[in-house]
This record gives C-alpha cells, structure tokens and sequence, in this order.
C-alpha cells in the first residue's frame, strides 16, 4: 500500500513539474505530442518501412483482393482486430466455459494465429489469383500482338487489351493503365506502375518486353516468346490443378469409405447386443 502512494505522489509531482515547463515554454502536452508524432512519421526508418510495406501489399493484391485501396495502418489494424477476435474466443472457450490450465498459453498461440491470419490468407488468394490470370496474360498479350500488327501504337494497344481481359485484379490494374496514358502519364512510368502492382513474373516479363522494344517497334517476336512461355506455365498450373483435384477426390472417397465402414460396425454391433440380449 506504501508503494502504491509513493508511486501516486511521484506522478503527482511529475505532472506538476512538467506542467509548470510546459506554461513557461508556452505550449500544452498535446502540442509535444503532436510534435513527437510528427517527427515519428518524416523520420527515414518509418517512412521507408511505410513505403516498403504499401508496396509489398500492392504487389500482393492487397488493394483488390482484401479492401479497396488498403493502407498499411489498416493492414495493421485488421490484424489486431483478427489477433484480438481469435484471442478471445480461445479465451472465452477454454479458459471460460472448459476451466483448463494451458487455456491462457493456447489463447496466446491463439493471438499469434490471429495476427498471422491474413498474412496466410492474403498469400494464399494472390497464389490463386496469379494462377487464374494466365489465360488473360495471353489474351492479353495476342491482343497487344494483333493491334501493334494492326498498325496500332503500343500504347492503344495496351489500352485495347482491357476488352479481352477478365480477372477483376488484372482488369483493374489495366484500366488505371488506360485512364493514366489518356491523363497523359508516360507509358515506362504507367508500365512501372503496372509492374509494381503484381508478384506475377509473366505481368513483370511482359512490362519489361514493352519497355524495351517499344522504340524499336520490334515486339513482335518477343510478345510471342512471351506467349509461349505462359502457354508452357498455363500447362503446369493445369497439371498442379488436377494433382490437387486428385488429392481431394481421394480424400472424398476415403472419408465416404470410413463413414459406410462405420455404419457397418454400428449395425453389427447393435445386431449383436440384440442376439446378446435375446440370451
């Protein structure tokens, strides 16, 4: 108890103290605050960390896959919030309705899941996402082919390419594409921005093929390079999907085969408990 007062008239005497400087330098706690903060932002570390973070969210879909144009102080929050929802719910379950001893460690691993969740799932989706966008990658890149052949500009082309594509997360980025080059943003710049905007290594292998031979004008050659590459990725990523399909459908039948021996065991056992109780 001792301590305890102790402890409150030294905050006491603190606050008066910093009081009185603070009335004398003619300023208010919440100003210095407002000052720390500030210098916390423009310092090199956070804004580099800041900077480093929108990005890796942009490239991994973040923005169209998870919430319009996320930032990364929500990020953070949606996983405090997931960290705190799975916390309490292993609290309120273990520790509350069960009464177990290791119920506060496993609440702790818990808040860890929780916090790392959407790291898993963001992954996961910008995995799928890649995989689906191959079949607009090359309709994309014919499209770009067929127009440059056509005697279209590169850019127009690109522009043109937004009608062939499907996937919500390409289809987006490419018309940001479209609108910047008509706001007249130059073609390399929306070409990086389109780049940054994917983990795809078609998407950047594309970009990287426009960038380069776009003065030259000879991008034929390389478009259908380009599009015989992700044919030959298209033809993995169909394989993977049917080992994956395999795995399932074998899991499925494995399941059904342990319920059918199930109700068989039960009927036997219940027919013997009657010849049992027939005796």
């Amino acid at each position: 108890m001792i301590k305890i007062l102790y402890a409150l008239l030294f905050v006491i005497v603190f606050s008066l103290a910093q009081g009185i400087v603070y009335l004398i330098r003619g300023t208010t706690s919440a100003k210095e605050a407002k000052k720390k903060l500030s210098k916390v932002k423009n310092s090199s570390f956070v804004t580099r960390f800041v900077a480093e973070k929108q990005i890796e969210l942009k490239k991994l879909g973040a923005g169209v896959l998870l919430k319009d144009q996320m930032t990364v102080s929500q990020w953070y929050m949606y996983k405090a919030l997931m960290a705190m929802a799975f916390g309490f719910i292993s609290f309120f379950i273990l520790c509350g309705l069960m009464d177990l001893e290791v119920g506060k460690y496993i609440t702790g691993i818990a808040v860890v899941a929780g916090w790392f969740f959407l790291d898993l799932i963001l992954r996961l989706q910008n995995k799928s996402s890649n995989d689906e966008m191959m079949p607009d990658i090359m309709e994309m890149s014919r499209s770009v082919l067929y127009g440059k052949r056509g005697g279209q500009y590169i850019a127009d082309a690109l522009k043109d390419s937004v009608i062939v594509v499907e996937n919500k997360r390409l289809k987006t980025a490419l018309m940001k594409l479209r609108s910047e080059l008509d706001s007249g943003r130059s073609l390399d710049s929306c070409l990086d921005e389109l780049e940054m905007s994917f983990s795809n290594g078609e998407i950047s292998a594309f970009c990287t093929v426009i960038k380069s031979l776009q003065s030259t004008g000879q991008v034929d050659e390389a478009l259908r390079t380009l599009e015989s590459n992700i044919e030959r990725e298209q033809v993995s990523v169909n394989k993977r999907r049917c080992m994956i399909l395999e795995k399932k459908t074998m899991m499925y039948v494995i399941f059904i085969a342990m319920d059918i021996l199930a109700m068989i065991l039960y009927c036997i056992v219940i027919k013997l408990l009657e010849l049992t109780a027939g005796f």
